[in-house]
């Protein structure tokens, strides 16, 4: 009797590869316009709220002492008091909400406005450092500034404003590729990292 020999069975497994190389091109694909869309810089214009997605946009600082906001904004009038850059001669806050510059400024110039709120968590008497990092359509900023918290604790939270004159971008938007914010707990006054 003459044994029958039955080819190898290709077709399940030729399914099986056809599904995987779908499957691995849809998570490429999918990736690819994904990372697109983060790469794409964002444009925040006036106004209240944050508009646009897909800048570079990082934080790092003390739970009690909050990045709540960012908006592009016109400079005040007065120009609001210039934050210490020295860390020994830290800003001390005052005992209510107010608002700062972080560089030279004019009133109504196009300005990026940070606000931050302050927490009772607070420690009193504490030195903070502050890095901002913008990098906008035509231009990039590095700025730090010293700031010190009220001595004892606070009977309630506190807003603070802080600015960066803009300078020459006009006043209908400005695109902003990268905004990074770090703040930083000092070992002591002018003991900063």
């Amino acid at each position: 009797m003459m044994a029958s020999v039955r080819p190898p069975r290709r077709f399940g497994r030729t399914i099986r590869f056809g599904i995987g190389v779908a499957l691995m091109a849809s998570l490429l694909l999918g990736s690819a316009v994904i990372g697109w869309g983060l790469g794409a810089p964002a444009t925040v214009a006036p106004g209240t709220v944050e508009q646009g997605q897909g800048a570079d946009v990082g934080e790092q600082t003390p739970a009690y002492w909050v990045w709540q906001a960012a908006q592009v904004w016109g400079m005040p009038s007065p120009v609001p008091a210039m934050l210490s850059t020295v860390s020994l001669t830290p800003t001390l806050l005052p005992a209510a909400g107010a608002s700062f510059r972080i560089n030279g400024a004019t009133a109504a110039n196009t300005s990026v406005r940070w606000e931050f709120g302050e927490t009772t968590a607070a420690p009193g008497s504490t030195e903070l450092e502050l890095r901002f990092t913008d990098g906008l359509s035509r231009a990039a900023s590095t700025l730090t500034v010293y700031l010190e918290t009220r001595p004892g604790t606070l009977p309630a939270g506190l807003t603070f404003f802080l600015y960066w004159d803009a300078g020459a971008f006009g006043p209908s938007g400005v695109t902003v590729e990268t905004m990074h914010v770090i703040v930083l707990a000092c070992a002591g006054i002018g003991r900063c990292p």
